[in-house]
């Protein structure tokens, strides 16, 4: 129950998981933006009944506002088409996943890994919740993506100061009407860096264009500033077209000469500013470890989204 300050009290630990859909988790929190906070009062809350009821029926729907959104998820190696696919009903409410520093031209510190990356813009429209579509989201595939931790660092340059450096939230200013009529942000903020994804496990977004991450350019395929640029990249820092960082941004990885980027590399990733309005996690295998309990009969499945005690509050 919310405070009458609106803040959500205490702290909310969430341990093992199975195949999971982060905004699963987040929708409950995201309909908490769509509804006033004690003290805003009634005026400009009534819901039009041009959004009411709101159902989420199967794919075909004859009513595109109401139905499932198909999202095919790319199979590993940069195909989106393959087997496997989502059928999310989409919010429409705008996160917002910002880590480190995107606009660095310095390779230290790190904030986290990547091992894959794969980008498209996604080919249909896509259909959310009381308010409408959009036809501007890319869709990102990223393989272990994970955050610096305080007791398993992923990577030598993971700097103690970064294991914070978490920021989730989401404006009602964002969100699809009818909306309160005062703007807050609900934000999510674990005490400790977040798995999402983890080694073997693809985790994917639908996002803005603008959104991006960056990494250092000695990782880019020939190790130069010109990798960076053949793909619409930022490169910073460096010295004559070598050294520095690149930021990557949702359109530039949607393009065919990306995946040469993406392919098979491992990123230290450096900073990471995603606007996203889906996110999910998966391995198309039926012994995955991730989902399914160990073939060996070996306790649970492992954790593919961890999230340490986390304070949710709304401002």
């Amino acid at each position: 129950m919310q405070r009458p300050d609106g803040v959500l009290p205490g702290q909310l630990t969430i341990g093992r998981q199975r195949l999971v859909v982060v905004l699963a988790i987040l929708a409950v929190a995201a309909t908490t933006i769509l509804v006033p906070r004690p003290g805003d009062g009634a005026r400009g809350q009534a819901q039009s009944n041009a959004y009411q009821p709101f159902a989420c029926d199967q794919p075909g729907s004859s009513n595109p506002q109401q139905r499932r959104q198909e999202i095919q998820l790319d199979n590993g190696a940069g195909d989106f088409n393959a087997a496997g696919r989502m059928y999310p009903c989409l919010a429409g409410v705008r996160w917002h996943l910002q880590s480190g520093n995107v606009t660095t031209s310095s390779t230290t510190p790190a904030i986290g890994q990547i091992r894959t990356a794969y980008g498209r813009e996604f080919p249909d429209t896509v259909y959310y919740a009381a308010a409408g579509s959009r036809t501007d989201l890319y869709q990102m595939a990223f393989s272990g993506l994970q955050f610096c931790t305080g007791d398993t660092t992923p990577i030598s340059a993971c700097a103690p100061t970064g294991t914070k450096d978490i920021q989730l939230y989401a404006d009602t200013a964002d969100a699809p009407g009818p909306k309160a009529a005062t703007n807050y942000r609900l934000t999510i903020t674990p005490d400790q860096a977040i798995t999402i994804g983890g080694s073997g496990v693809w985790t994917e977004v639908l996002a803005t264009a603008n959104s991006s991450f960056t990494v250092p350019v000695a990782e880019l395929p020939t190790a130069t500033h010109l990798a960076c640029g053949l793909v619409g990249g930022i490169a910073r820092g460096g010295f004559l077209g070598i050294g520095g960082t690149c930021e990557l941004s949702a359109s530039d990885f949607s393009g065919s000469l990306a995946q040469w980027l993406g392919g098979g590399e491992n990123y230290t990733l450096l900073g990471i500013n995603l606007d996203l309005y889906y996110l999910v996690t998966h391995r198309q295998n039926p012994t995955d470890p991730y989902t399914q309990i160990p073939v060996d009969g070996s306790g649970n499945p492992l954790n593919s989204i961890q999230l340490p005690n986390t304070t949710i509050s709304v401002s």
